[in-house]
């Protein structure tokens, strides 16, 4: 039995290198197969609808740098063109012009030649002007005495 025992036991070692060494050239015939597919998946073609998407997008960017280009040379002009007419303007009516001198936030005292007694013609100007000032002196006019009044509010020197 020993015998037996060990002619089996040898063939089952032979078997089982032999099904060893098959699968490790298996294995290699698989480990080849995969890089070639590897290779072939990086240096694959491109599909027609992308490289018809691609070429699409590059007209779209070449379209929208020319876009920019002419918006940049308009721009340039038209800030040329804003100086050019600033100076000419500032040659025909001021050679040195004052900017932002008023001050909108200050109180300002308007005085009218009208506020003098003596000039009943100024009254009347600064009356036909000033609606505001018309109606505050038909007003004063209007709450005199009759026999106060001496005329048309517009001339009158109260």
């Amino acid at each position: 039995m020993t015998a037996d025992h060990l002619r089996e036991k040898n063939i089952m070692w032979a078997d089982f290198n032999k099904t060893n060494e098959l699968l490790k050239e298996i294995n290699a015939t698989l480990q080849v197969s995969l890089e070639e597919m590897e290779e072939k998946y990086l240096n694959r073609e491109s599909k027609p609808e992308d490289i018809q998407m691609i070429a699409e997008l590059k007209a779209m960017l070449t379209e929208r740098d020319q876009v920019i280009k002419k918006l940049i040379e308009d721009n340039k002009f038209y800030q040329l063109e804003l100086v050019n007419r600033e100076t000419n303007f500032n040659k025909v009516f001021n050679s040195s012009p004052t900017v932002g001198v008023i001050n909108p936030l200050t109180k300002v005292s308007v005085r009218c030649m009208c506020m003098s007694q003596e000039q009943d013609v100024a009254w009347g100007y600064c009356l036909s002007v000033n609606p505001v000032l018309r109606r505050a002196k038909l007003l004063r006019w209007l709450l005199q005495t009759p026999s106060a009044r001496s005329g048309s509010p517009a001339t009158s020197p109260s």
